[in-house]
């Protein structure tokens, strides 16, 4: 009877302990993350802790007070480098981060709000000197948590999901020019380390931003976003993104307009360096483009294009990506020089482009009757030259060599005689034309440095 009173004893003092045991494992990784935030750029201003039995809620303020060591930091997650413009515009901000978690080592949810404080030191100072109330208004926000992501993350499973909480701001200002911001139902989930997750999916239901002043106004409008990204590594990644709509209208009361929106827009890119040789693929479609100004009312329907690049040396391809994802920060002549016998490297290994669809279906423009549009599809093959950089320098034109090229190009006839109205030199493809309906066909190949178009040689 001891021995099972002494073994229920050890059981309860152990269930006891596990929140202090939790709550140390907590503490002991949430100080390495501030130690390594603290290292690269940020200084930690405000710490706070609250804790009960079961739950701890800690709240930091951090400084932002190396913006490009912080930038420097960032830039090592992500293949597109943040410019160094950007340094400025957030040096001086104050971010507040609170997390909320479960005493118990067992229970792996955390919860976290990101939001910033303050607004850069710059933007303050200029803001404070130019409109005070206007800085109020702003600072008000941002004290209220105006501007606020919510993250769950579940630290065993490495998923997270969460949201940024909706802004619908208005202001007006003394003159009686207004300002809106709206941004509603944006949400998020993924899984992976939150600075670089391998898959993230987001959705926004709207974006209004609107800026009116006497008869004059900009109108920005974007309505129901979605996009997926999946990523093995920074080269080899699948991502997509549609939208219902998006718009921008410039008002500038009787003098001028212009109105210009796109619906049904649907993308999606692909990565793959996981082969012998690199693969790239894009295919966009849209549903209908207007825009209409006082010069020029154009509409158009049914775009799409379908691009993929194959055959790319991968060791000169990731060469190449290394050098462009620090164009913004390293740009210079040397950099310069470095990136074009980059390039060189890459196209003397070879490669192939292919267009498996450029076209659209319908143009309107100026209000007159649609007519049908055009459609493209090509096939290019550049050759392995190792001479290649020694040619462009001696012999560029015997380059073309190089290259093998098989297009088709079908306009409608409409089409071709209003291009051919708006730029008569056009006119001199009529006699290589060949008739096919309603349209006009060209099937333009280049092959041994010999070009022809429907079969009649041009060189």
């Amino acid at each position: 009877m001891k021995k099972i009173l002494i073994v229920l004893v050890v059981v309860i003092a152990v269930i006891a302990l596990l929140p202090i045991v939790g709550n140390s494992v907590a503490e002991g990784v949430l100080k390495t993350r501030v130690a390594v935030l603290t290292s690269n750029g940020l200084e930690l201003k405000n710490d706070t802790t609250e804790s009960s039995y079961l739950t701890t809620k800690k709240h930091y303020e951090f400084l932002l007070s190396d913006a490009p060591r912080f930038i420097e930091y960032l830039n090592q997650y992500s293949d597109a480098q943040i410019p160094p413009y950007i340094d400025a515009m957030i040096s001086g901000a104050v971010v507040g981060v609170d997390i909320e978690y479960s005493n118990f080592p067992l229970s792996s949810k955390v919860l976290v709000d990101i939001y910033p404080l303050t607004l850069p030191a710059n933007i303050t100072d200029e803001l404070k000197k130019e409109n005070m109330p206007f800085y109020t208004y702003i600072d008000k926000l941002l004290q209220g948590k105006g501007v606020l992501y919510h993250i769950n993350y579940y630290i065993s499973d490495e998923l997270f999901d969460g949201y940024i909480k909706d802004i619908d701001e208005e202001y007006i200002f003394d003159n009686g020019s207004k300002m809106t911001v709206k941004l509603f139902n944006a949400t998020y989930y993924g899984s992976g380390s939150l600075i670089a997750p391998k898959n993230l999916q987001t959705s926004i239901s709207k974006v209004i931003i609107k800026a009116d002043e006497s008869a004059n106004g900009i109108t920005f409008e974007m309505n129901d976003l979605t996009s997926s990204s999946t990523f093995e590594s920074q080269s080899t990644y699948v991502s997509g993104a549609a939208m219902k709509s998006m718009s921008i209208l410039v008002d500038e009361g009787k003098s001028s307009k212009l109105e210009a929106s796109i619906d049904n827009i649907k993308v999606n890119i692909s990565s793959n360096t996981q082969g012998t040789k690199a693969e790239f693929y894009v295919k966009s479609s849209l549903g209908e483009f207007k825009f209409n100004s006082k010069d020029a009312n154009v509409a158009a329907s049914g775009f799409n294009y379908d691009i993929s690049l194959d055959g790319v040396e991968k060791d000169s391809y990731e060469e190449f990506r290394k050098l462009t994802s620090h164009t913004n920060a390293n740009y210079s002549p040397e950099f310069e020089q470095k990136l074009q016998e980059s390039v060189i490297k890459l196209l003397s290994k070879g490669l192939s482009l292919s267009v498996a669809d450029m076209s659209v279906k319908k143009i309107t423009i100026e209000n007159q009757k649609s007519i049908d549009g055009f459609s493209l599809m090509a096939k290019m093959v550049l050759k392995e030259d190792a001479d290649l950089a020694s040619k462009l320098k001696t012999s560029p034109m015997s380059l073309s060599k190089n290259l093998n090229l098989a297009s088709t190009i079908k306009f409608s006839k409409e089409l071709y005689a209003l291009l051919n109205k708006e730029a008569p030199v056009t006119g001199m493809a009529n006699s290589l034309a060949r008739e096919d309906g309603n349209n006009l066909i060209f099937e333009i190949k280049l092959n041994d440095g010999r070009l022809s178009v429907n079969d009649k040689q041009l060189n």
